[in-house]
């Protein structure tokens, strides 16, 4: 049975390798081979700190580990090439079907990959001469590693498949996949205590925590072996093996229950009675506030934007830094604004009952915009004027006063505006099911709702640093009013001009300016397929690989000199609050220092503008030629 699934994925992802699937296979294998290959460096290199050695390939581990782990709850889904529920109507019992399915899950990219990393241990019993016999037990406890990873990641996406239908569940799922996001964002902060572990060694307490890990279980056999401790050698890889057995048990459990449950919907009934709602505004704002607090994926959604906010602002204390507390309502607030560019995406085919009322379009954006309001501005306020307290810097109030309200009120313009121009279509909310790793994210979308909510502060912020202290918060506050007022009133236009063609982008997921027929819609299954966290939207699909990889590494990379190397040093000069740690512009004398920042901002705007340009020209070009384009494999 195992062989036999094991083909049958073969033949899956063979016949599956089209031009766009497969130029994400070769760059996500590309990006996971350089990380391996830096891994293995590390393991081969020389240290001042004997000790160093595996402390280091403790770290790498514990991170390769926790992305298998966590990378389902960041990305969606796992690995679902074969699903159980398509064997259901065969003769196999929940456990052989398990034992297949595992073994399946060790072919593909990810394993490989992962295989190659986690030889970095052999490597390192090479390096410090530890003698054959404790090479040959770190081959074998390369295997059993990649054996737990690989079991222990389809037992945490099962698991957080079963308890994210719950708001406890997305809660947690949410706290989860913002704390990896949020950490891989600001963990540049920890650069001076990782240059400091590097030269003196790890600290004991943390160097013992490491070792703890069942990641790193496999260095301490390698070191036992080296030692001619035998017993500890044949009890640490047992324990290996063990607990990846305990982890295809508890799966297979979880298999035998998925087979067993019938798929239930996520999404509440979206009834919006009220005493309050008198008019046709306030009745869609009853209704949007009712589904920002019932739905799973908009409570999802929602509870990220405050982990991100808290742990990304948080983490700088591990260095004394908190420069970034007061600013913490400030990106809870962008998050909201990114994770609302899809409104209409996700209600799907609803919108047919607007079509039915004239002049319901108007009403229906405005309610939105002032549901959007009200779940969001409460929260940002108290997060600031907490932080503000905490920290005591009260000299934030001036530049928290303007930004604030030009990003509430521009927040609540774009994200409508964004999902009427671009919504990317989902499942609809009655055929969805329970488990949100099913309801992905495009990437694209999330990305040009932060950019375009960020800009629209820059007309505050030039006003708060040319002009006296008042014209900040009051440009601020007349900016974002109107931006919120325009870019509605052009949401609604657009939404009342196009509703039909809408519709039938929502419905079927096939653009109108396409000359293909409409596929029949079948309502009794989802015929879309899910979001995925790519940008082929912006057309990278059809550019060239020289100009595809620049694109992606522009857009990946420009936040560096952006947001790292220039905003964030520009606050520190303009406050008075500075931490040099690793901004270069505050090393360099201070008549440099403001120069500096303009360079690096300059530069990210610049990665930033001509990646978006490049990956648009190419995404108005398959427009242009109806959709019809091919991939270009140049």
């Amino acid at each position: 049975m195992a062989v036999l699934l094991i083909r049958m994925k073969l033949a899956v992802l063979r016949n599956s390798m089209n031009g766009q699937r497969a130029g994400r296979l070769v760059t996500g294998a590309a990006a996971g081979l350089t990380l391996a290959a830096g891994l293995i460096l590390l393991a081969g290199r020389d240290y001042p700190v004997a000790s160093l050695h595996f402390d280091v390939l403790g770290a790498g581990f514990a991170l390769w580990t926790a992305g298998w782990l966590l990378g389902p709850a960041l990305f969606g889904g796992g690995d679902e090439t074969l699903r159980p529920e398509q064997f259901s109507l065969l003769p196999l019992t929940p456990r052989r079907l398990a034992v297949g399915l595992a073994a399946a899950s060790f072919v593909g990219v990810g394993p490989l990959v992962t295989l190659v990393a986690f030889s970095a241990l052999v490597v390192a019993s090479v390096k410090t001469g530890l003698g054959t016999a404790a090479t040959v037990v770190g081959v074998l406890a390369v295997v059993l590693q990649l054996s737990v990873c690989v079991l222990a990641s389809r037992l945490i996406t099962a698991v957080l498949g079963q308890v994210m239908r719950s708001k406890v569940g997305a809660a947690l799922a949410a706290l989860v996949s913002a704390a990896i996001l949020a950490g891989l964002h600001s963990s540049w902060v920890l650069s001076p205590l990782a240059q400091t572990a590097l030269r003196i060694g790890f600290p004991d307490s943390f160097s013992a925590w490491l070792t703890a890990l069942p990641s790193s279980w496999g260095l301490l056999a390698v070191r036992a072996a080296a030692q001619g401790n035998w017993p500890t050698v044949a009890a640490v890889l047992a324990g290996l093996a063990a607990l990846g057995l305990l982890c295809w048990y508890a799966w297979a459990g979880l298999v035998k229950r998925r087979l067993a449950t019938r798929r239930a919907s996520g999404h509440p009934a979206r009834m919006f009675s009220g005493d309050w709602a008198r008019g046709p505004v306030t009745a869609v704002v009853a209704r949007e506030l009712r589904t920002w607090s019932r739905d799973l994926l908009r409570f999802h959604y929602l509870a990220f934007a405050l982990c991100y906010a808290l742990v990304f602002c948080l983490l700088p204390l591990a260095v004394g830094a908190s420069t970034f507390l007061p600013w913490t309502g400030l990106v809870f607030a962008l998050w909201v604004a990114a994770i609302s560019a899809n409104l209409y995406g996700e209600d799907g085919t609803e919108l047919w009952g607007k079509l039915m009322i004239p002049g319901s379009a108007r009403h229906d954006v405005r309610g939105r915009q002032l549901a959007w309001l009200l779940v969001t501005a409460p929260a940002t306020l108290i997060l600031t004027i907490a932080m503000v307290v905490f920290t005591g810097e009260y000299s934030f109030w001036p530049w928290l006063a303007t930004v604030l309200p030009a990003l509430l009120g521009g927040g609540a313009g774009v994200t409508v505006l964004v999902s009427v121009l671009r919504p990317v279509p989902m499942t609809d909310p009655q055929l969805r099911g329970g488990n949100l790793l099913e309801n992905g994210t495009d990437f694209a979308q999330v990305l040009m709702v932060l950019i375009l909510s960020a800009a629209t502060v820059a007309p505050a912020c030039f006003a708060a640093r040319l002009g006296p202290v008042w014209a900040g918060p009051v440009v601020g506050f007349a900016g974002g009013a109107f931006l919120a007022w325009l870019l509605g009133r052009w949401a609604a236009a657009k939404l009342e001009s196009s509703a039909p063609e809408l519709l039938l982008y929502l419905r079927i997921g096939v653009s109108p300016q396409r000359k293909r027929p409409a596929p029949a819609w079948k309502p009794h299954k989802s015929s879309l397929p899910k979001p995925e966290p790519h940008l082929e939207k912006l057309g990278l699909h059809l550019a060239p690989n020289g100009r595809r990889v620049y694109v992606v590494a522009s857009l990946v990379l420009c936040w560096v000199p952006l947001a790292a190397q220039g905003i964030v040093p520009a606050l520190m000069l303009t406050t008075g609050q500075i931490t040099p740690s690793w901004f270069l512009a505050l090393h360099l004398p201070q008549h440099l220092q403001w120069p500096a920042v303009t360079a690096m901002i300059c530069l990210g705007l610049i990665m930033l503008t001509t990646g978006l340009g490049i990956g648009l020209h190419y995404r108005a070009r398959s427009r242009r030629a109806g959709g019809e384009l091919e991939p270009t494999t140049r």
